[in-house]
């Protein structure tokens, strides 16, 4: 049966950059430069024969130290980029929350900004009207939704990026840190929209340094360093392991956010 089947499969994934520069300047205090010659570009591999699965239902961590290859590896499984070699197979609508608010307009409003930008990611104008009371009460911005966007810090703007895509997310959904939005009362807040999330049967991927995030969501962790899978399975398993390698505790983040009635 296909439901039997994994959700998303990579397939010896990897992708090589090119670096540097084919051009040679040398520079001056006076800020003049003037062209000295030629440096070849030099190949880099953000990911390097990447292959594991996730299940439908499954919350999955990607941790690692800043230059892993997680972000790289998110937008690869979402066909943001085409791996260098391997593949990826998904078998649902892959839904990302990557840069939140870019396509937002200064001069408009929050009222405004909130259809444009739900407009950008797919969203009918009639689904966003329907959800319009429950974005504005999740992004706890009040009378600021009606107040244009140079008047908001940029705290404020991911807060409204946020509320307005956890609304409609749905199928397979890859996160890369949007939990560094707002305070700590609003990432947990976004903590147990994500647990409403799975509650509904969808799949995340969650690029994270906080492993007590980990600890609380998600089934599994995906530990990558330089590129490669250090380590796939169970999230205490991998933290250790994580821990091992670079003799420092990853934070805890956000205590568990007590059930509504």
């Amino acid at each position: 049966m296909s439901s039997a089947l994994p959700v998303l499969e990579a397939e010896n994934v990897s992708k090589k950059f090119h670096i540097g520069s084919q051009e040679k300047f040398t520079f001056f205090k006076s800020f003049r430069y003037k062209f000295t010659g030629s440096v070849p570009k030099k190949e880099f591999w953000a990911l390097k024969d990447i292959s594991f699965s996730v299940n439908k239902g499954e919350m999955i961590a990607v941790i690692g130290p800043n230059g892993a290859g997680k972000t790289t590896l998110l937008k690869n499984l979402a066909g943001i980029m085409a791996p260098t070699s391997g593949k990826v197979k998904a078998r649902d609508d892959i839904f990302t929350i990557f840069e939140l608010g870019i396509g937002f307009n200064v001069y408009f409003n929050g009222i405004e900004n909130l259809y444009l930008y739900g407009a950008l990611h797919g969203m009918t104008r009639r689904d966003i009207h329907r959800n319009l009371p429950r974005i504005i009460e999740f992004s706890g911005l009040g009378d600021f939704m009606y107040a244009k966007l140079s008047e908001y810090s940029s705290g404020m703007r991911q807060r409204l990026a946020f509320a307005t895509i956890i609304q409609t997310a749905k199928g397979i959904i890859m996160v890369d840190e949007a939990l560094s939005v707002g305070d700590q009362a609003f990432q947990c807040q976004c903590l147990a929209a994500f647990e409403d999330l799975l509650r509904r049967g969808n799949t995340i991927l969650f690029v994270t340094h906080g492993i007590g995030e980990a600890r609380r969501l998600c089934s599994r962790a995906l530990y990558l360093n330089q590129g490669c899978i250090r380590h796939f399975g169970e999230v205490n398993e991998t933290e250790e392991i994580y821990r091992k390698d670079w003799g420092a505790s990853m934070p805890d983040e956000c205590p568990p956010v007590p059930a509504q009635s």
